[in-house]
């Protein structure tokens, strides 16, 4: 009975030891499983933002090149989407260069936004993704891309909350909050995106090209011959600007000859340029009919070096400034409007 005894017990005793080592033979396989998902995610932030490198002096110094060019030429490839059923753009911007007068749309979460272009400058505000940014001048009285640090910046202001655009039939685009500068993108990445040009069915009228800005206006018509009608003038628009623009007709940032819709409620905001060739400015408070332009010839070569001493824009950049103000061809005087301001 005792030798019974003792064969039954020995395999009570064996089987909490052979469930143990079960138990740590799972334990080590689903471990080994865990880990290596864990690994394979090493080296990758599903939320990192490169805007971490224009955060701080020493950080951007470490992620820019010595050139400043190469994130903008990701970023002038990279467009949203266009609408399906708008008329196509036909001038694409030129590589690496986000154009005066654009919009774009912030890519990366928390993008700094400066008080000048420098990482060293005092920061203005952190910026969502899809927050929608008016670029350079016409938008105000700054010029870029300035390189500095290794970034091409830009002169930018903050369209309030807006993250995507309205149509063009809400007129021109009035919510403005935050102006600074922001640093279009490292040398692996862009930090700002160009959105696409609204380009509107023809024919148009003067509501629908006030509410375009500039780089849309150049995109969508080119050289295309267009006809406007609305009263001419600005008394006490114009300014003393600093600087060398050449032509100066064409090239000087303002010349006070807007076309309002009615001047009573806003003044322009499109302004024409008068060629020496071409038909003098009329009487201020006339309403006319104007066929005009964009992309004139004259605009190559144009050259804006504002400040004193004058610094040279990027030639591109002033070329495309140029090629972005409409030319006036032929002015027919419809009427004269009472109420001008």
């Amino acid at each position: 009975m005792s030798a019974y005894r003792a064969a039954r017990t020995t395999p009570r005793k064996g089987r909490p030891v052979l469930a143990i080592a079960l138990i740590s033979i799972v334990a080590i396989i689903v471990g080994f499983i865990l880990g290596s998902l864990f690994r394979d995610g090493d080296g990758e932030t599903a939320g990192g933002s490169p805007s971490a490198g224009v955060s701080g002096s020493a950080s951007a110094s470490a992620t820019a090149s010595s050139s400043a060019s190469v994130a903008p030429s990701a970023l002038a490839s990279a467009s949203a989407a266009p609408d399906a059923s708008a008329p196509a753009p036909v001038v694409a911007a030129p590589e690496g260069l986000i154009p005066p007068g654009s919009i774009v749309s912030v890519v990366t979460d928390g993008l700094r936004m400066r008080e000048g272009p420098s990482t060293e400058s005092s920061l203005v505000d952190d910026l969502p993704v899809e927050q929608l940014l008016l670029v350079g001048y016409a938008q105000r009285s700054d010029w870029g891309p300035v390189s500095a640090g290794g970034f091409a910046w830009y002169p930018v202001i903050r369209l309030g909350e807006l993250t995507e655009l309205p149509p063009l039939s809400n007129g021109p685009l009035m919510t403005t909050s935050a102006v600074g500068w922001v640093a279009a993108g490292d040398e692996t990445e862009a930090y700002i995106q160009l959105l696409e040009p609204r380009c509107p069915t023809r024919p148009v009228n003067l509501t629908t090209v006030e509410a375009m800005q500039p780089w849309e206006q150049l995109a969508c018509f080119g050289r295309e011959q267009i006809t406007l009608e609305g009263t001419f003038g600005c008394g006490g628009c114009d300014a003393l600007i600093v600087g060398s623009f050449e032509p100066a007709w064409l090239a000087f940032p303002t010349n006070g000859a807007l076309l309002s819709v009615d001047p009573n409620a806003r003044r322009g905001p499109l302004e024409m340029r008068f060629a020496p060739s071409g038909p003098p400015q009329p009487e201020h408070g006339q309403i006319l009919r104007v066929v005009g332009h964009f992309d004139d010839p004259a605009a190559v070569g144009c050259t804006v070096s504002p400040g004193e001493p004058p610094v040279p824009l990027d030639s591109r950049a002033a070329e495309l400034y140029c090629r972005e103000q409409f030319v006036v061809e032929s002015i027919e005087v419809t009427g004269t409007d009472p109420d001008f301001p």
